[in-house]
């Protein structure tokens, strides 16, 4: 059987990967991913560092691509639209080198192709994937953003790249059999609804079904209160082993390894994940400040330390706001700390089905601040639950 070949769009750190890989671990492989696109550049760096170790090959990308001039960097660069807040555009070429060379060998590895806004179709045909991958952005969509969330067709809302997702698979010549969307549980609520209605039907005209289950972490084998909307299309003379959603949610949740009943299986995720010692010199990194916004937050959300469930509230970008994934309990005799820190950036990855070994690969990258505290957790956000791909033997795939 030949290998499904993936399109990973909006592939941030890499999430679709990594359970990929999960699931295909000790089995024959048979997903190849082909490319990624993603136009937020320490993203395109951390992806490329888990996923491929990039910097120990750095300079040997460099030199078998002919780029080892400053000047030629940036000329490479400069063929991007590339972001380091993942909100606009950036001026990526002023830079200093070690960032510059580590994001071009980066961009060279994956095989990204920059902004979804700016791809080149035929480039994709050559690629022919067989399943495209869209977590399109949510920001249009989230309940945090409510006052300014207007869903997809809003132009000034990067939810609306969904439809740069369309024009992709509308222009391509061979359509990928499959199509693959994460998002928030927003998209199917009462005021979206009609919207993502009118997206199934623009990829009917297309010539795919869709099928859409809101699914939560705990019934995956993850500690955290995580809902999320997920959609599976498929050309329409693929066979499917359901008929609708109710019975596709069904499949799913029967692959799933449930633990929301399971206490224990819990504790043992959860005491994995977090690291209590007060002699850990990387939580002290962490640590929050007393001022009187932190304290009044402090007094309103919750401790992680103390849960009796070990169940985590769902990941939120920013930690400083209320509400977030909660606090920890870190006594110290620091002058304008309080006694608790937010979760880490390693917790925040293992809460998001990382493993200890991936976070350590981008140790280097922190320590040279080519990653940030504030990047890491938005990259960490960005999920795929693994268990999504262990029905891909059975989708006739």
């Amino acid at each position: 059987m030949s290998k499904i070949k993936v399109l990973e769009t909006f592939s941030g750190i890499g999430a679709q990967a990594k359970a990929i890989a999960n699931f295909q671990k000790g089995k024959k492989k048979f997903f190849e991913i082909v490319a990624t696109v993603d136009w937020d550049a320490r993203s395109i760096i951390t992806y490329a560092q888990i996923h491929h170790n990039v910097l120990s090959d750095v300079d040997k990308i460099l030199k078998k691509n002919q780029l080892s001039s400053p000047e030629k960097i940036n000329f490479f660069l400069k063929k991007f639209e590339l972001s380091l807040d993942s909100k606009r555009p950036s001026q990526i070429t002023r830079k200093d080198l070690t960032f510059k060379k580590i994001l071009v060998a980066s961009i060279i590895k994956s095989n990204n192709l920059g902004s979804i806004t700016n791809l080149n179709v035929e480039e994709i045909n050559r690629l022919a994937p067989d399943l495209i991958t869209y977590s399109f952005p949510c920001q249009g969509l989230s309940i945090a953003n409510m006052g300014r969330a207007n869903g997809i067709f809003d132009k000034n809302s990067t939810s609306s790249l969904i439809w740069n997702v369309y024009s992709l698979i509308k222009g391509m010549k061979v359509k990928p059999k499959y199509l693959l969307m994460e998002n928030v549980p927003n998209l199917i609520s009462k005021k979206f609804i009609n919207q993502y209605e009118n997206w199934k039907e623009t990829l009917e005209k297309e010539g795919y079904k869709t099928f859409t289950a809101t699914l939560n972490g705990l019934n995956f084998g993850s500690i955290q209160k995580r809902n999320r909307v997920f959609a599976v299309s498929f050309l329409k003379e693929i066979k499917t082993p359901f008929a609708n959603d109710l019975e596709f949610k069904k499949y799913i949740l029967n692959l799933g390894q449930d633990i929301s009943d399971n206490l224990d299986k819990r504790k043992q995720i959860f005491q994995s994940i977090f690291n209590f010692d007060s002699k850990n010199s990387e939580n002290a990194g962490f640590l929050i400040n007393a001022t009187p916004s932190r304290i009044r937050m402090v007094e309103k959300v919750e401790k992680i330390d103390e849960s009796k469930n070990f169940i985590i509230r769902t990941l939120t970008t920013k930690q400083d706001r209320n509400p977030n994934t909660g606090i920890i309990k870190l006594e110290n005799n620091l002058e304008k700390k309080l006694n608790y820190r937010f979760i880490s950036n390693r917790e925040a990855f293992r809460l998001m089905g990382f493993e200890n070994s991936d976070f350590e690969k981008l140790e280097p990258l922190i320590s040279k601040n080519i990653l940030t505290k504030e990047s890491l957790y938005r990259q960490a956000r960005k999920f795929y639950y693994s268990n999504n791909f262990r029905s891909a033997n059975k989708f006739n795939l």
